[in-house]
């Protein structure tokens, strides 16, 4: 619901700067995000939880809170980990939001990155021996994962003429800089016994092409042919072609006519309209 409230809130924002021809649609996109990269990032500190995870667990969450259990269970050789909830999201700087497009295939790529002030993640580790036992050496938010982290995300959808007009979406590239080290005070020194980062990464491809593709595509989709009818170009040859096939056509088949300005501010108004699908995601 998140990112399909997002979703309607940029795809509707834009629609009034938008001409009623056909468009080529990675151009039009690429100008949706232009426009909407200032709203996105001053409606993030509201429309995002400030925390995802375990809101129940006994360590107590900020609220508000969005709750999808522990976020991760797991044990290394000597160590049992557990992290419950992060924290902060909602205190985001919006980096870079782009959109590029293969001039021949129409292929579509968005690169976006954001940098939190501060992740701090609820963390339970203990130190286990055969035969011996296990042992408590951190609960708290301060072993993982420190402040400033910057998450990169880089999304492909590949271009249709027919509906759905946004294929295949997924998630090629993802990194979050600097590393997410857990860290331990062993007889007073800093240990790091577990580097998150490259689980983290393989998470944040993994799920977030699940959530593209089963929660935003349709979405967008629907709003795509809503906006523009059932005809869209993914290149200008084949624009052009178009054209030459129907010389007494002075520019492609008119698109549904756009909202009005009261319909796109009812969308903004929605709770999550400004919902960051990159930081969604990244947990």
């Amino acid at each position: 619901m998140l990112i399909k409230s997002f979703l309607a809130a940029c795809v509707l924002s834009s629609v009034a700067a938008q001409d009623a021809s056909t468009p080529i649609l990675p151009q039009a996109l690429s100008s949706l995000i232009d426009s909407t990269r200032p709203l996105i990032a001053s409606f993030a500190s509201t429309a995002l939880p400030a925390t995802v995870g375990n809101c129940s667990a006994a360590a107590k969450a900020p609220t508000p809170c969005t709750d999808v259990g522990n976020l991760y269970t797991g044990t290394t050789s000597f160590y049992n980990i557990q992290a419950r909830w992060i924290s902060g999201l909602n205190k985001v700087t919006i980096d870079k939001l782009t959109l590029t497009s293969d001039s021949t295939t129409g292929l579509m790529t968005i690169n976006a990155a954001a940098t939190f002030a501060n992740l701090p993640l609820s963390l339970r580790i203990d130190a286990c021996l055969p035969g011996v036992g296990c042992s408590n050496v951190a609960d708290d938010t301060t072993t993982c994962c420190g402040a400033s982290k910057t998450i990169a995300l880089s999304v492909t959808a590949a271009c249709s003429e027919t509906y759905p007009y946004l294929q295949n979406l997924t998630v090629t590239d993802a990194q979050v800089l600097p590393s997410l080290d857990i860290m331990i005070t062993v007889s007073g020194k800093q240990m790091k016994i577990f580097d998150a980062t490259k689980l983290v990464n393989g998470q944040l491809k993994t799920q977030g092409t699940v959530a593209l593709q089963t929660q935003a595509a349709s979405f967008i989709n629907e709003q795509i042919k809503n906006i523009y009818g059932a005809h869209i170009f993914c290149t200008a040859a084949s624009q052009q072609a178009w054209l030459a096939a129907h010389p007494t056509t002075t520019k492609a088949p008119a698109a549904t006519p756009a909202p009005n300005a009261k319909s796109i501010a009812s969308v903004l108004a929605a709770p999550a309209a400004a919902l960051l699908v990159l930081a969604a995601l990244a947990v």
